[in-house]
């Protein structure tokens, strides 16, 4: 968020009061955090640490909570309305996929071009830097049209494909050969990814996210994300 992005603080008498972090991606936008200490909330602040990070941009995205609704509403007053929940699943996968295709993971490192061109069906724009980020801290696992990455502990995402096929495929395969517990966020307009995770018996938060997007994007179909932060 430090080197790619824009965060600004905001401090009274020396103490940080809140905080907010965005990153764009070619005409890309998106909200990573806004965070108000409580007793600071309701005078105007968390408005003005949005405008500090909103910049110049075409598309926007944000993830928030669906038990948030001042924040909630001040996103809808700039455009970002709730386009789909952001299901969060856990749980040790049982033979989850075993209805669905067996797809082998590919076993030579996937050129630029190939990870752009995924990028660009599943998200809409370039994620190269992102990449960078991913590739220190988590395995990558290239599939037939998709990729996917899994994190030390668990944590599945993104996976990402050119289609809903592609990348249901590739959540498949994770899960077929997970040796404990883990967990994914998935969109729920990502259908074909959330009927994988439901069949490999992975339980459902209890307090689901929300997508919000500004026109005039549509929800994703082929994702499930890296988190609220980086999407």
């Amino acid at each position: 968020m430090l080197a790619t992005g824009r965060t600004v603080v905001a401090e009274e008498h020396g103490a940080i009061v809140g905080f907010g972090s965005a990153w764009q991606r070619d005409t890309h936008w998106f909200l990573g955090s806004l965070f108000v200490d409580p007793p600071a909330q309701g005078s105007g602040l968390g408005s003005a640490l949005l405008d500090a990070v909103w910049g110049e941009a075409a598309h926007r995205r944000t993830i928030t909570d669906a038990i948030q609704p001042v924040s909630n509403a001040l996103y809808a007053r700039r455009g970002l309305v709730p386009a789909t929940p952001v299901l969060a699943f856990s749980g040790s996968p049982r033979g989850a996929a075993a209805d669905r295709p067996r797809v082998a993971p590919h076993q030579v490192q996937p050129a630029e071009a190939d990870l752009a061109a995924i990028d660009a069906a599943a998200y809409g724009f370039d994620r190269a830097v992102d990449h960078a980020y991913w590739e220190r801290h988590a395995r990558r696992t290239t599939w037939p049209g998709a990729y996917s990455y899994v994190f030390p502990g668990g944590d599945i995402g993104p996976i990402a494909g050119r289609d809903p096929l592609a990348a249901a495929s590739a959540l498949a395969g994770e899960l077929e050969r997970a040796d404990g517990e883990v967990r994914v966020r998935i969109p729920g307009s990502s259908r074909a990814l959330v009927e994988v995770a439901v069949r490999a018996g992975l339980r459902l938060g209890p307090v689901p996210g929300l997508l919000l997007l500004s026109e005039p994007l549509s929800p994703p179909s082929s994702l499930a994300i890296g988190g609220y932060m980086l999407f």
